[in-house]
């Protein structure tokens, strides 16, 4: 996906545009509108948040559409509820963890050791590495976290650096 990114947006403010979307789950649909779910977002209104002109949205949009694997790509996308900076309301855990994001199984290791605890995750949420300069893996988990999981976590392999919340 990321060469067809790369490929099919010469100009970096179609390709910001296009990323925006992705982080967001913004999609684009046949009648050339942008939506959240169900809720159309007014392209006047992308354009005002990214400081630029609403017609470079309008023409990213058709952009896509006028792709058949971009179409399908950004026709799909949904936004999700992210839980992290609203579990210390609701008495949950949070540990966020930098990784090298070419190291396979740090949610498996990392999950493994929160289960062993007993604890329950409600979500997991990886930063794609394409879209975010510092990619994080976010776990909330139902209870507060134990402090002594902190060292178990840094010795998973891959895990570079752990937050607790």
């Amino acid at each position: 996906m990321w060469e067809d990114l790369e490929v099919h947006f010469s100009s970096s403010k179609r390709k910001e545009i296009a990323t925006l979307f992705l982080i967001l789950g913004l999609s684009c649909r046949d009648d050339n509108k942008v939506y959240c779910q169900d809720i159309e977002v007014p392209i006047k209104k992308i354009a005002d948040s990214m400081g630029i002109d609403r017609r470079v949205v309008h023409e990213t949009v058709k952009d896509i559409l006028s792709n058949e694997r971009l179409k399908q790509i950004f026709a799909g996308l949904k936004p999700r509820a992210f839980l992290r900076d609203s579990a210390t309301a609701m008495n949950w855990g949070v540990i966020e963890i930098e990784a090298c994001p070419e190291t396979v199984g740090i949610v498996a290791g990392v999950s493994t050791l929160i289960a062993n605890e007993g604890l329950s995750i409600r979500q997991v949420v990886a930063d794609d590495p394409n879209l975010f300069p510092q990619p994080k893996l976010t776990i909330v988990t139902e209870q507060k976290i134990p402090p002594h999981l902190y060292e178990k976590i840094l010795d998973v392999d891959g895990v570079i650096k752990v937050s607790i919340y």
